[in-house]
């Protein structure tokens, strides 16, 4: 009983069930707006949607890798009480954010064309407000980077949740309004600006404490850490994104439409453990930058990823039917039943790849890099060569992700031992 009470108070497992039980209040609402566009939109509409937010997922992917960046940094000054340097770095990284974004909105305008026509997408507009929604990301990503820097663990849950509720709102009152495609993507722009805005509630504190202090940047040390974390997060998210971009230009729109819905059924496994290693990458950096022991936390964080990944794993295998009428409304997506428990190990073993690589970052091993970015170009390599169907393609994803696991994981023991 004294074991169980201890466990509950881990600052891992307390700050991972604030975020849980935001992520799955703003995870359910998304479900639920999915659900309401798989019903309401035609299946050609739902597979537009569903790879333009794959373009939005990819674009964004720097967004985690410039999260991961700030986390780092903002951590490390915050573990040492140097308030003044987290408040400076702050302006100093929301410069750069705006600067970026201005760069990203104008690449989306500039290939908005060709990348319509890659889509097969009628209207060119779908990738500027795709561009837009990108943007907004950038922002929110930033304000909640900090938040999670200074350990706002509670605060981020609630504004994932009303993000949530921003998403629902604007795409069920857009969808009865016509705009059909375009209403998923204002959703998911306004949800990201909301959740911009609000996150300044905690963060004002900070931001007056401004100092006249010129704070002195390590900018080599930042420069050195960031590049290769930036390619290697840029990387690792597109694990679970190429696969439906690919899908969408082999396959004809119902078919990626289909696809789509797979993915994002099977998706549920990462909603429901990514908290965990959200909140272990600023507490193992908090430790090893005060000299703490940190390897228990990084097992006590595989351990509660693994366990309920494959639980839910199994209920796909045993009762696919019974989820996919659950989250897609049953009708012709039933079809995918068969392919459910498959792509449910896909997601399980990324979820245990991402948790890895989370550990190494906040760690400063950045030799990660040369197994992960191997592994991703060999996942896009095989998906082109084989795919046939969707059991071929969901088979190249889990290949991947054992031999990046084994990789990692011989790498770890070489490093670190047990």
């Amino acid at each position: 009983m004294e074991f169980i009470k201890k466990i509950i108070r881990h600052e891992l497992v307390s700050g991972s069930f604030y975020i849980f039980i935001g992520s799955m209040g703003a995870n359910i609402l998304a479900f639920l707006l999915n659900l309401f566009l798989a019903r309401n939109l035609s299946y050609a509409d739902y597979g537009i949607f569903a790879s333009l937010l794959s373009v939005i997922t990819l674009s964004a992917i720097p967004s985690n890798s410039i999260n991961t960046i700030i986390v780092k940094f903002a951590t490390a000054y915050y573990s040492k009480n140097e308030i003044n340097k987290v408040n400076n770095f702050y302006l100093i990284s929301f410069k750069f954010i705006l600067l970026f974004s201005l760069v990203i909105l104008s690449l989306f305008v500039l290939f908005s064309i060709p990348l319509s026509n890659y889509l097969h997408l009628e209207n060119k507009f779908y990738i500027v407000i795709t561009g837009l929604t990108v943007v907004a990301f950038y922002f929110s990503t930033l304000n909640t980077a900090f938040l999670q820097s200074i350990m706002k663990f509670a605060f981020i849950s609630t504004i994932g949740f009303l993000g949530g509720v921003i998403k629902l709102i604007v795409g069920v009152v857009l969808v009865y309004a016509g705009f059909r495609v375009f209403a998923g993507l204002w959703s998911i722009f306004f949800m990201a600006l909301g959740i911009f805005l609000i996150a300044f509630v905690p963060l004002s504190k900070i931001l007056k404490a401004v100092s006249k202090e010129k704070i002195v940047i390590p900018k080599k040390e930042i420069i050195n850490y960031s590049i290769p974390a930036f390619i290697t997060v840029l990387f690792l998210t597109s694990f679970t994104s190429i696969d439906v971009i690919l899908v969408k230009h082999f396959f004809n729109s119902s078919q990626a439409g289909f696809y789509a819905g797979l993915s994002l059924v099977g998706k549920v496994i990462f909603y429901f453990t990514a908290p965990i290693p959200l909140v272990m990458f600023p507490l193992l950096i908090k430790r090893h930058t005060i000299g703490q022991a940190y390897k228990k936390l990084f097992y006590l964080a595989m351990l509660l990823v693994l366990i309920p990944s494959s639980f839910i794993t199994f209920f796909y295998f045993i009762y696919p039917q019974i989820v996919i009428n659950l989250f897609l409304g049953g009708r012709d997506y039933l079809i995918l039943s068969k392919y459910l428990g498959y792509f449910g190990i896909f997601v399980t073993l990324f979820s245990v790849v991402n948790v890895i690589v989370s550990l190494f970052l906040s760690l400063n091993e950045k030799r990660v890099l040369f197994f992960v970015v191997p592994a991703a170009f060999l996942q896009i390599i095989l998906i082109y060569s084989f795919h046939k169907d969707f059991y071929q393609i969901i088979y190249v994803s889990i290949f991947v992700c054992l031999s990046l696991i084994a990789s990692l994981l011989a790498y770890y023991y070489k490093k670190f031992k047990l």
